[in-house]
């Protein structure tokens, strides 16, 4: 696991920010209750391993007095999330809108769609299995817990094995990034970044992006592909749509 250090005051988060806002590149995962649509952590991951976890619950002032919004709304460096809608939301709550920023659950999705087959969802371990990324399991305990209880990211102090979820949520973004951009064809990149902004806003427009969704599927071109048999497909193309789920079912 990677150094890990917990940021709870706004004088400790000024200095972190100001060392990420140097980094070309930086994971980011922000966990928060759902039920509220509360922040409670913001988790980092910089090119050099090193995690960091800003503790929202304990120091609100961390987001804003702090700095830490300079970090979503700056237009250099990359933010690199796994389904940015999640963090988007919790983020809207504070009226900060996530700029310049890769979506790697987008870029799978877009990958697809480059080589012909519908838009598709996949989870963050099972993207990394494809692309040949090591990202330990957590504690299937730990992760029963925090599925169960709404509350569970807003326990304080926050338990290692808490922190040890943040990290894995983040450490393998950046290498995901990096094969993700090497596969995604020059004239597909427009298409990504419509995607990524819809993306951004399905859960904040539900309503509006759901609209669009479904308005999409009624085109002839993805009528055809979602017809498409599974037996058709050779195995090159089978390996790459395992574990992926179709974009409809998400919640």
């Amino acid at each position: 696991m990677p150094r890990i250090y917990v940021v709870s005051t706004v004088r400790g988060t000024e200095s972190v920010v100001r060392q990420l806002l140097c980094e070309p590149v930086v994971g980011v995962s922000c966990q928060g209750t759902g039920h509220t649509n509360t922040l409670t952590s913001v988790t980092t991951c910089v090119p050099s391993g090193v995690v960091y976890v800003f503790d929202v619950k304990s120091c609100p002032g961390v987001l804003l007095d702090g700095g830490l919004i300079r970090l979503f709304q700056s237009v250099e460096l990359v933010k690199v999330f796994h389904d940015v809608s999640i963090d988007s939301k919790l983020l809207h709550t504070y009226g900060i809108k996530i700029r310049n920023y890769f979506d790697t659950q987008v870029g799978f999705s877009v990958l697809l769609e480059q080589k012909g087959f519908p838009p598709r969802k996949i989870t963050l371990p099972q993207l990394c299995r494809k692309n040949g990324i090591s990202l330990p399991t957590p504690d299937p305990q730990e992760q029963k817990k925090a599925s169960d209880d709404v509350n569970y990211w807003a326990m304080r102090p926050m338990p290692k094995p808490m922190l040890t979820m943040c990290a894995i949520s983040v450490m393998a973004l950046q290498n995901l990034y990096t094969c993700l951009v090497s596969q995604l064809d020059t004239d597909m990149w427009e298409w990504f970044d419509c995607m990524s902004e819809e993306n951004r806003l399905s859960r904040i427009q539900q309503e509006h992006i759901r609209s669009i969704r479904s308005s999409r599927r009624t085109e002839q071109f993805l009528n055809r592909l979602y017809e498409n048999p599974v037996t058709h497909l050779t195995a090159e193309e089978r390996q790459l749509l395992s574990d992926s789920f179709p974009e409809a079912l998400q919640a």
